[in-house]
C-alpha cells in the first residue's frame, strides 16, 4: 500500500493511518464482497489502454441483423478488427468441430437451435478479446494472434465448465423455483437477482441487498450451503449473460448492490420491523443439525453432503463458508463471464467500506477503478445518472418498484419462471438436462410431477431428513415451517424411513407427524 501511495504522490493522493485501520478492522467483512464483484467487472485490474494513434477502420466480418447492433459493434471493435477476423475464422472452425459446441447453447449456439443471432456471437467474441488483450504483457498487446490465441483458449475453457457444470439445465422451465428456494436447494440465500429493472440504455440491472446473506445478527439468517449457493448464484448470471441482446442496445449491464446492514440503514432486516419469512422460505426449508455460519460445529468430523440441485463440481462439496467461496465465484465469473459488467455501485457502504475502496482505487489502473463507484446514504440520487427515475427503487430515492425486503426476489422469481428461454429446441434440451440429474438423484422435477407419479403429499414439518434407510444414520436435519412433502406409496409399511420423491432426495420418519 506504501509503494502504491508513492506512486500516486503526484497525484496527490493523501490516505489518513485511521483510514487504513479502520481497514484492517473490517478486512473480513470487505473480502465477501468485493472479490466476486470484482470478478464480473471487464478486464478485472488489468487495463485497456486506448490506442489513440490508430486509425479507425470500418467494422469488417461481422453480420448484423440490425443497425443498432451494427452501430454498438463498431464501438467495440474498434482496434480489435485483426484479432477478431482471426477468432471468428477459429470459432467457427470450432463449430464444425463435432462435440465443440452444443447447438442449443445460448451464449455461443445458433440461430436456428438456440436462437442466437450472429451479432450477439460476435459481441460474445469480442469480451473475450478484450480480456484476452488486457490479460497479456504490453508488449504483446499488439500482437493479433496471440491475442486472438488467448481468447479462444479461454473459449474453449469455457466450453468445457458449461458441460461439466451442465449451464443448459439452467435454461429449462421451473428451473428458477428449484434454485432460490430452500426447501429444494436449502442454503441457497439468494441476495441478488434480475427484477426487471433496466438502465437508460435499456441495459438489465440486477440488484442485490448484501444484509439478507450476510448480517449475521439480523433474525431468520441462514447459513450458506457453498455448493447450492454457488449453482444459485450461477444461475443468474447465466440467464443474464444469455439475455444480452445488442439489438435492443445491450452490451452489458449493471449490478446495484445494497450494503446496508445495520439497524439504521436496512431497519426491514429485522423481525421488529419486517416479520415474514425470508422469501426463499416461502415454500419451507430444511433447519441442517451441526451447521453455522462459520460452517460445521464439529471440525473433527467429515462434512456431511448436503442434498440439493445436481449437477455439483466436484470441489463445490469441499468448499468452506466465507472467502472460500467467494474464491471460486471469482474464478467462475472471471473465467466463464467476462467483460459482462458494465458499473458496479455499492450503495450505503459502511464508513470502513468507502475507506477501502479509497485504498482500492490507488491498487488498480484508473479504467478499472472507475467501474465501482461507491454511494454513501443520503446520495442514493446519484443513480439517477444512470437509471431514470421511474426504473431507481424508492429506497433509492426512485419513484420505481420498492425492493420491499425482499419481495424484488419474488418479482425476479416470477419474470425468470415466465420468460421466453429461446427456441422450443433449446427448451427441450434443457428440460432434458435438468431431468437427468433429477433422475440421477431419485427426486421429480416438480410437486405436481411427483403427485402425479403416484406420490403422496404430506405436511412436513418436523419431519427429520436422513440420507439413507440405514438405521443407525444420525438425521441430516428437520423440516421447517410449511414445507411440504411427496412420498412413494409404493413403500413397504414396515419400513420406518421413507423414500421422497420430492422436494430433496433421502428418506424420511414420518412417526407423529401429521400427514393431513
Amino acid at each position: 500500500l506504501w509503494r502504491a501511495l508513492q506512486c500516486k504522490r503526484r497525484e496527490r493522493w493523501r490516505i489518513k493511518i485511521s483510514a487504513l485501520v479502520q481497514v484492517y478492522d473490517s478486512a473480513m467483512n470487505l473480502v465477501r464482497v468485493l472479490p466476486l464483484l470484482w470478478a464480473i467487472c471487464p478486464a478485472n485490474a488489468y487495463s485497456l489502454q486506448p490506442q489513440v494513434n490508430k486509425v479507425r477502420h470500418p467494422v469488417q466480418n461481422v453480420t448484423c441483423a440490425s443497425d443498432i447492433a451494427k452501430s454498438l459493434l463498431s464501438e467495440e471493435i474498434t482496434d480489435l478488427e485483426e484479432p477478431f477476423s482471426l477468432l471468428r475464422h477459429q470459432f467457427e472452425l470450432l463449430r464444425e468441430t463435432p462435440g465443440e459446441i452444443i447447438p442449443e447453447d445460448p451464449l455461443f449456439g445458433t440461430l436456428e437451435s438456440a436462437g442466437v443471432a450472429s451479432h450477439d456471437i460476435d459481441m460474445t467474441l469480442i469480451r473475450y478479446l478484450r480480456v484476452a488483450r488486457a490479460s497479456l504483457p504490453k508488449k504483446e498487446r499488439e500482437n493479433a494472434p496471440r491475442i486472438a490465441d488467448v481468447a479462444l483458449d479461454r473459449i474453449k475453457s469455457t466450453l468445457r465448465y458449461r458441460k461439466e457444470y451442465d449451464v443448459l439445465a439452467f435454461h429449462a422451465p421451473g428451473m428458477a423455483r428449484k434454485l432460490m428456494y430452500h426447501d429444494t436447494n436449502p442454503g441457497a440465500c439468494m441476495y441478488l437477482a434480475d427484477a426487471g429493472t433496466i438502465d437508460k440504455k435499456g441495459q438489465p440491472v440486477l440488484v442485490g441487498r448484501l444484509g439478507l446473506m450476510v448480517a449475521e445478527d439480523a433474525e431468520q439468517h441462514e447459513p450458506i450451503v457453498p455448493a447450492n449457493h454457488l449453482r444459485a448464484v450461477m444461475f443468474v448470471f447465466e440467464r443474464l449473460a444469455s439475455s444480452l441482446r445488442l439489438s435492443k442496445g445491450q452490451k452489458r449491464a449493471i449490478y446495484i448492490l445494497d450494503c446496508g446492514m445495520d439497524k439504521k440503514s436496512a431497519p426491514d432486516l429485522y423481525d421488529s420491523v419486517d416479520s415474514r419469512p425470508r422469501h426463499w422460505s416461502k415454500f419451507g426449508r430444511l433447519a441442517i443439525e451441526g451447521l453455522t455460519m462459520s460452517g460445521w460445529k464439529d471440525k473433527n468430523k467429515t462434512p456431511r453432503i448436503i442434498p440439493g440441485v445436481l449437477p455439483h463440481l466436484d470441489k463445490h462439496n469441499k468448499i468452506g463458508q466465507g472467502l472460500p467461496v467467494l474464491r471460486e465465484a471469482l474464478r467462475q465469473l472471471t473465467q466463464y463471464y467476462p467483460d459482462v459488467m458494465e458499473r458496479v455501485y455499492f450503495v450505503r457502504p459502511p464508513l470502513s467500506f468507502r475507506a477501502f475502496m479509497k485504498v482500492f482505487s490507488l491498487m488498480v489502473d484508473k479504467e478499472t477503478a472507475e467501474k465501482f463507484i461507491v454511494i454513501p446514504a443520503g446520495s442514493e440520487s446519484k443513480l439517477l445518472e444512470t437509471l431514470d427515475v421511474d426504473q431507481l427503487p424508492v429506497e433509492f430515492g426512485g419513484k420505481g418498484p420498492s425492493l420491499g425486503r425482499d419481495d424484488f426476489l419474488q418479482t425476479a422469481f416470477g419474470r425468470y419462471e415466465g420468460e421466453s428461454t429461446g427456441t422450443m429446441q433449446k427448451t427441450e434440451f434443457a428440460e432434458n438436462r435438468a431431468r437427468y440429474y433429477d433422475a440421477a438423484t431419485g427426486v421429480t422435477a416438480s410437486k405436481d410431477d411427483a403427485i402425479r407419479g403416484g406420490g403422496r403429499l404430506v405436511n412436513g414439518v418436523g419431519a427429520k431428513l436422513f440420507l439413507s434407510p440405514e438405521e443407525d444414520e444420525p438425521p441430516l436435519g428437520e423440516f421447517m415451517e410449511q414445507t411440504q412433502l411427496v412420498i412413494a406409496q409404493n413403500q413397504e409399511k414396515r419400513k420406518r424411513r421413507l423414500k421422497l420423491m420430492w422436494p430433496l432426495s433421502g428418506y424420511v420418519e414420518l412417526d407423529g407427524i401429521d400427514d393431513s
